[in-house]
């Protein structure tokens, strides 16, 4: 597993070039933390670093590629999977769904259609998917 850390540094040093300020590149860091746990916790509210507003932000309102953060990610999981085959029995492959709430408070008139309440919670609802194989658990879609 120490050998993972290399490429996830790179990984990370990549994503946080893609960024235009420092904010941005600490909020990516937050984000990321809060998906790679892994414990089930991925929603903004349990982030410790930055305020649910600040990830809002960071999601809705900044100008960066999200088309080549996505596909730099997916390269890069990939590569790394390939990289950690072993002969003998493939990995199990799970796929797992987690509905997250990104809460909104005031006016987002681009977002008009999208924010709704579910559960008692306002906000913009997504679905994010993991993968799973052996021991790693990587967001792979929203």
């Amino acid at each position: 597993m120490n050998h993972i850390l290399p490429q996830a540094e790179e990984l990370l040093s990549t994503l946080k070039q893609i960024m235009p300020t420092i904010y941005q590149q600490e909020t990516l860091e937050s984000i990321l933390a809060l998906f790679l746990k892994g414990q089930g916790k991925g929603v903004p509210h349990h982030c410790q670093t930055k305020s649910e507003s600040a990830i809002s932000r960071f999601l809705n309102h900044y100008k960066w590629s999200t088309r080549s953060l996505i596909r730099h990610v997916r390269s890069c999981i990939l590569n790394l999977i390939l990289s950690q085959r072993k002969k003998g029995r493939k990995p199990t492959l799970e796929v797992i769904l987690d509905l997250t709430t990104l809460s909104k408070v005031g006016n987002f008139p681009h977002l008009q259609d999208k924010v709704r309440v579910y559960h008692h919670k306002k906000g913009l609802h997504i679905v994010v998917m993991y993968l799973v194989i052996g021991k790693w658990r990587f967001p792979w879609n929203f």
